[in-house]
């Protein structure tokens, strides 16, 4: 440690340097969850045969960006690891800067998954449309059929808006929109069911890939604190040794 620096100095390098760390670790524990839950979203095997069907590509695209900024949240809290305890003011401020980049990434995917993925979002008018063409077509396509037959009897749901929507279009109401139990028609429509059924996916990974990106502001704001100091302390001589920071404490040369 340089002449001059008392020990309330080196406990705050030290806290700042075990912020930095935790911060990094934490991200990078949240960034694998959103990994997870991104690709598991994808292969699930109910959401992906009903939005592969439905042709929902839409939302595919927001969770592929959300899993490539996970991706690179995990990389840069190992680089930012490294950086907090070798003191290394390049790794720093590379990590930083690719910080930044995944939080643009997480804002892109969170806004675009919350704006094709919720109810009352884009996808309501998107999912009114496609199951008014598939009502109209299940007289006469099977695969329509089919495949409204499996979101309504699975979702538990009953035309687009209602079961009115089969009598609009001088169909008979089909037994996949009625209660197994009681017998009863569904009164809720597959639009309002399937949102909600999508949205508390949605909601999971979006939540957590926009706290990520709350916590990675502070990270940002820590690691080019702890950047400057240690640039600001470097060896006069240009070699870029930091008398500051050492990976190793000791209790020589303290002042």
């Amino acid at each position: 440690m340089g002449a001059g620096k008392g020990r309330g100095g080196e406990m705050s390098d030290h806290c700042i340097t075990f912020s930095v760390l935790i911060l990094n670790v934490f991200c990078g524990i949240l960034g694998l969850l959103v990994f997870i839950l991104g690709f598991w979203f994808r292969f699930e095997g109910q959401v992906r045969t009903w939005v592969g069907d439905l042709g929902m590509t839409q939302y595919w695209t927001g969770l592929y960006i959300l899993m490539a900024a996970a991706a690179v949240i995990i990389i840069i809290s190992i680089c930012g690891c490294a950086g907090a305890l070798t003191a290394n003011p390049n790794l720093l401020l590379t990590s930083a800067v690719f910080v930044l980049l995944a939080l643009v990434l997480e804002l892109a995917g969170g806004i675009f998954i919350l704006v094709n993925g919720t109810h009352n979002s884009k996808l309501t008018p998107w999912l009114d449309k496609r199951f008014v063409v598939l009502i109209r077509d299940s007289n006469y396509n099977d695969k329509a059929n089919d495949l409204l037959n499996v979101v309504q009897e699975n979702v538990g749901c009953c035309g687009s808006y209602n079961y009115q929507d089969f009598d609009r279009s001088r169909l008979a109401i089909p037994d996949s929109c009625r209660d197994k139990v009681s017998g009863n028609v569904y009164q809720d429509g597959c639009v309002k069911k399937f949102s909600y059924f999508i949205e508390k996916r949605t909601g999971w990974i979006a939540g957590i890939a926009l706290f990520i990106g709350f916590i990675q502001i502070i990270l940002v704001c820590l690691t080019f604190v702890y950047w400057k100091r240690i640039r600001d302390d470097e060896d006069p001589d240009g070699y870029g040794k930091s008398t500051r920071y050492s990976t190793v404490p000791t209790s020589a040369g303290r002042y």
